[in-house]
């Protein structure tokens, strides 16, 4: 698994990091063939690794002699977690996507249960949006919120939508049965449309980020006035959305799996290349 360029054979240490690693990106416990298998190195070199991680409370057996993540991994990346800073992790992707629109980007993560701004970029209208970082936004009625909602499990969801959802302007969604109608059709999307929902005079479109668990922890969106942002402009932009939801999960580290869900529903022909770069920085988009 691990490769090495001009420095000798791997060393414990790397076949160490690819065992923890090929651990925590299962999502199920392993057994040693598939471990070794796994990282491509013999039986006997994987169970002596094996036992140090156990002993260090990294990972730990199951009653069948499967391993999967001990104690110290999860107090590890509670730690880690608690030190992300998710407004820097999303620059590149808003960056991309400030490449593809004039208008202003938001950026807003599950605070408190409920969306709040933590990352804005004007866009380049002649009007600037009213929003303001660390404004928290409505669920229901929000194409950052509903992004979540349609992805959250739906447990989480499900108190979201009791009782009369508060109308906001004349075409916010107040029926929860026509609500959970719509969050069906942004899962099929992979993106959420706020119609003047929100805010008369104003549309948005807004896109799911997920984490390292693939678990939603918000989304971001593009917000215009409606004279420049049309019903159908607003379905032709979600796939270019969804795809800097796809840089921006990818950034937290969310799984791979998730991330293809993503590049399923991004912009049609093209492949958003995570690993390279333009000469700006900018993440590489190439027409396939």
């Amino acid at each position: 698994m691990t490769q090495i360029d001009d420095q000798g054979p791997p060393s414990a240490i790397d076949r160490a990091l690819d065992l923890l690693s090929i651990a925590v990106t299962a999502h199920r416990p392993l057994t040693l063939a598939e471990l070794a298998s796994e990282a491509g190195i013999p039986k006997p070199t994987a169970h002596r690794i094996l036992r140090l991680l156990v002993a260090r409370d990294l990972l730990r057996q199951a009653d069948d002699r499967s391993y999967c993540l001990g104690s110290k991994m999860f107090a590890l990346s509670g730690e880690a977690l608690a030190q992300l800073d998710y407004a820097s992790e999303a620059k590149e992707g808003l960056r991309w996507l400030q490449t593809i629109t004039p208008d202003a980007i938001h950026f807003g993560v599950m605070t408190g249960g409920v969306p709040v701004y933590v990352s804005k970029i004007e866009g380049s209208r002649p009007y600037r949006m009213a929003s303001t970082i660390g404004t928290s936004l409505p669920v229901h009625c929000t194409s950052i919120g509903k992004s979540i909602l349609a992805f959250m499990p739906p447990e989480q969801a499900e108190p979201y939508m009791r009782g009369p959802l508060a109308r906001r302007t004349p075409c916010t969604i107040t029926s929860s049965r026509a609500l959970k109608q719509q969050l069906e059709e942004i899962r099929a999307r992979g993106f959420a449309i706020d119609d003047e929902e929100n805010e008369q005079n104003v549309r948005c479109v807004g896109a799911p980020v997920f984490d390292a668990r693939g678990a939603v922890i918000g989304g971001v969106s593009v917000s215009s006035a409606t004279f420049d942002l049309s019903l159908d402009e607003a379905l032709r932009l979600g796939p270019s959305v969804v795809q800097a939801a796809q840089l921006i999960s990818a950034s937290l580290g969310a799984p791979r799996e998730v991330l293809s869900r993503l590049a399923a529903r991004a912009e049609p022909g093209a492949v958003l290349s995570l690993g390279s770069a333009r000469s700006d920085g900018l993440p590489r988009v190439e027409k396939a």
